[in-house]
């Protein structure tokens, strides 16, 4: 996976605010922005949830762990690894009785 080295903190869409490198509207220093939480496992690393990220340069969308959105590069213009599909979260199953949660 190609990722840089930090060039500082990334930041909010909305002004300069430190954000949670897993919130939507953070965008990291390669202009990867978080569009939101898919709620999907990650199939690349345990215990990772899949996130849903857009290149702010080419607008493409791939999925990206939790744990490797600060460093990440875009897969179609930066030469960036290959994100993760784009999935829904597997359902809930209530087995108390035979609904969803």
């Amino acid at each position: 996976m190609k990722l840089t080295p930090p060039t500082g903190r990334g930041r909010a869409s909305a002004g300069n605010a430190l954000a949670r490198t897993t919130a939507p509207g953070f965008r990291n220093p390669n202009g990867q922005v978080v569009i939101a939480a898919t709620g999907a496992r990650s199939a690349n690393r345990d215990s990772q949830t899949i996130y849903h990220l857009r290149c702010s340069k080419c607008t493409y969308d791939y999925g990206c762990n939790g744990m490797d959105i600060k460093g990440r590069c875009c897969p179609k213009c930066q030469d960036g690894v290959e994100g993760e599909p784009l999935r829904e979260a597997a359902p809930m199953f209530d087995f108390s009785g035979s609904s969803l949660i």
